[in-house]
């Protein structure tokens, strides 16, 4: 928004949630959550003219928008949560290593794995694990209805190029690569 086109002469003292939306191009719900938070307001409760807003508050609000808009266009957000690849590049040394290392962590388990062992080993969700099966990443057979597969499979899976590129990882596989990343590099 360009701060030198509005004309601050017409603009009251103080400015409704309204005028706030009108004056900023956005719309109510929006308004609302900067109300009290990002923009100092006296609220009287009431259902309609709820808001009062004053002027200097509106241009320190307006200034400071314009500029985040503009460190923004410059450099770009980077944003990561549970969206991380890992940082190991899956060759085979590496794809081995990894391989070792399932199968160490889940020897106790039963040869033959339900969707729910799968989804209490790996973190992940129900309608993930049947992905995997779909998707033909993740091997399986049908017993009596319900879709199975062997621990070998889950460990060739998860020592695979197609699990470490999930997007959305879960908290234990994040767990996983973070340990595998510190003995792998320290080894």
């Amino acid at each position: 928004m360009n701060l030198e086109t509005i004309d601050w002469n017409n603009i009251p003292d103080t400015i409704s949630k309204d005028q706030f939306c009108k004056i900023c191009h956005m719309s109510k719900r929006t308004a609302t959550k900067y109300l009290g938070s990002e923009i100092p307001c006296s609220d009287n409760g009431k259902k309609t003219h709820r808001y009062a807003i004053a002027k200097p508050d509106l241009i320190a609000f307006l200034e400071r928008t314009s500029e985040r808009q503009r460190i923004s266009t410059i450099t770009p957000v980077v944003r990561c949560s549970k969206t991380a690849f890992s940082s190991l590049p899956l060759s085979e040394q590496v794809a081995s290593f990894m391989h070792e290392y399932y199968e160490q962590l889940i020897r106790s388990e039963r040869d033959i794995l339900r969707v729910s062992d799968i989804c209490k080993i790996t973190g992940y969700g129900k309608t993930i694990v049947n992905t995997w099966f779909l998707s033909g990443n993740l091997r399986y057979v049908v017993i009596r209805g319900a879709k199975h597969t062997t621990k070998e499979n889950l460990i060739d899976f998860m020592s695979s190029d197609a699990f470490d590129k999930i997007f959305k990882k879960s908290d234990w596989h994040l767990q996983q690569i973070e340990i595998l990343r510190h003995i792998f590099v320290h080894a």
